[in-house]
């Protein structure tokens, strides 16, 4: 069986990884391959550009096989923190309690308190939406100081517009642990991430190097698919490449549009999207003992900062630091001066450094919005896989996914594609 796979970030390179044995070639219409896991040095400085990403995960089995393709890692407790009231308490949240003042902490423990107790009696109305969840769930007071402000500056949206679909990725505590937090006792939230893996060097990039060097495949870099057609039941790329099966880790969107009777499905094209600008810092200063920092201010461009420095001792020169700044936004928004904007949001937050270099990446697709008309992906789901085409991956088959899910998700169609082979041997054998 020969398949052609579009995308050469993580779910391309995973796919062909797990398919040893078949013939199996990838295009990847930039120059270089990773998508969003790619890393840039510039002058000894080196950057993630598209964001900070760490491997951690809740299936052991997974994260050691993640961890061997990788190589050398530093392994770390996460140090991850929320600036509030010009302070930095812990994330999660709800579990950083236990740092506000003993009046905050009352305000949050009568209201979680009363709302948990009106909801056990059934009288608060069921949610339809990501805004009434969080007030649902949490009361008013957790929400309005931290997840409404943090989540309308991620999703450059009202809540009320994101679908209930998105819940499954928001942290959901034992109540206990938020009273225990409002009375000043610590604990710890979101637990499967409290422990994670980075590269030693070469930024989270080498996961994808390594990935390249170990798949039995040929990569096309710098080959834009633009055109997808079914010929004698085979699939046809760009009118040269002849293959069995196409899996496509592109937005699905884009995918839909390679063939030529796209317009089927112009009414289901309505899917919603955040970009993403990534400016990196290398600096000369004091770094903070924090591995990230999320920034719910409105006053402060960036909504999370990543010390890159503190993943690993080889991101940069000595007695230097890394840093990247996440910026959310809507697509095709263009932000003005945006590396003063980010030198003065550090500098709101108490840091002040002295910039050796600096570097800005924009990204198109970063965060896919699960709004409510989310459902209609199924649609363009459908679409692609009646013409041999698999839509895979967080663009793909547009659902948000951490490593580990791609990883996981790897495995399993190149089970089931293992599985439809043999299936089409057997036939073939029988006939």
């Amino acid at each position: 069986m020969k398949i052609g796979i579009i995308g050469a970030g993580l779910s391309g390179l995973s796919l062909a990884f797990m398919l040893k044995g078949f013939d199996v070639e990838v295009f990847e219409s930039n120059k270089k391959i990773g998508g969003l896991l790619r890393s840039e040095k510039i002058s000894g400085f080196t950057f993630d550009i598209g964001g900070s990403h760490v491997l951690f995960s809740k299936n052991s089995k997974i994260l050691q096989e993640i961890v061997n393709v990788i190589g050398k890692v530093v392994e770390h407790r996460r140090r991850t923190f929320i600036y509030y009231k010009n302070d930095f308490i812990k994330y999660p949240f709800e579990n950083g309690i236990y740092m506000l003042s003993p009046n905050e902490r009352y305000e949050i423990l009568m209201d979680f308190v009363q709302n948990l107790l009106k909801r056990e009696r059934g009288e608060l109305k069921k949610p339809s939406n990501l805004l009434e969840w969080f007030y649902y769930v949490f009361g008013r007071a957790i929400t309005e100081k931290y997840l409404k402000p943090y989540n309308e500056k991620l999703w450059k949206r009202d809540l009320r517009e994101i679908s209930l679909e998105w819940i499954e990725r928001v942290p959901n505590p034992p109540v206990e642990d938020i009273l225990k937090s409002c009375v000043g006792i610590p604990t710890e939230g979101y637990t499967h991430q409290l422990r994670f893996y980075y590269p030693l060097s070469g930024g989270i990039e080498t996961l994808i190097r390594n990935l390249a060097d170990l798949a039995d495949c040929t990569i096309r870099t710098d080959e834009k698919v633009k055109k997808i057609s079914i010929e004698d039941g085979k699939v046809v790329l760009n009118n040269d490449f002849v293959c069995d099966l196409v899996v496509s880790t592109a937005p699905i969107d884009l995918t839909v549009k390679l063939f030529k009777d796209w317009k089927l499905m112009k009414d289901y094209l309505n899917l919603d999207y955040n970009s993403l600008t990534v400016v990196g810092l290398g600096v000369r200063g004091r770094i903070p003992d924090f591995h990230w920092v999320y920034v719910p201010d409105k006053d402060i461009i960036f909504h999370r900062i990543a010390f890159l420095s503190n993943y690993s001792p080889n991101m940069c020169p000595e007695n230097r630091g890394c840093i990247i700044a996440e910026i959310s936004r809507k697509p095709n928004e263009r932000i003005k001066n945006v590396l003063d904007e980010v030198i003065d949001g550090l500098r709101k937050m108490g840091f002040d450094f002295d910039l050796d270099v600096y570097g800005v990446w924009e990204w198109e697709y970063a965060y896919i919005v699960y709004n409510k008309n989310y459902k209609s992906v199924e649609n363009l789901r459908k679409f692609l896989t009646k013409r041999r085409v698999i839509p895979f991956g967080r663009f793909g088959n547009w659902e948000y996914l951490n490593m580990d899910a791609i990883w996981k998700k790897s495995k399993e169609l190149a089970d089931y594609i293992r599985c439809e082979y043999e299936n089409i041997n057997n036939n073939t054998q029988q006939g």
